[in-house]
Formats: structure tokens, sequence, C-alpha cells
């Protein structure tokens, strides 16, 4: 707790980026894009190190959502 950072809001997995993804608040979180950070999971007390991208990572440039 004394190195919180921020949190998790949610985790699922991609079926389109066959990888699990999730979403979360994190202190300076746009200024650290690209770095990993490791984050707790206290239900199943284990440790991952997830890479921090930008909340838009697939489809940028709306290509597939304009067809």
């Amino acid at each position: 707790p004394g190195n919180d950072q921020g949190y998790v809001t949610s985790v699922c997995f991609s079926p389109v980026l066959d990888q699990w993804i999730g979403l979360g608040l994190l202190e300076r979180g746009r200024e650290r894009i690209g770095e990993i950070v490791r984050a707790h999971d206290p239900l199943r007390g284990e440790d991952y190190d997830v890479e921090l991208c930008s909340p838009v990572f697939y489809d940028p440039d709306g290509g597939r959502q304009r067809g």
C-alpha cells in the first residue's frame, strides 16, 4: 500500500487482440505511456507486470469504425 500509485478498475479478455486488457487510474498515467508497472491482484494474491498504453490503442484513426 505504501507504493500504490493507482488502481485497476476493470479487466477482460479481448478476442480481437487475443490478450487481456484492463482499465485503470494511475498517477501521471498519460505521462507514463509505454512504461511497465506492477499490478497486484489481492483476490488471487498475484502480481502482474502490465504495460501502460494509450487509452485509444485499437483503431486510433477510426478507420474500422467508419468502415
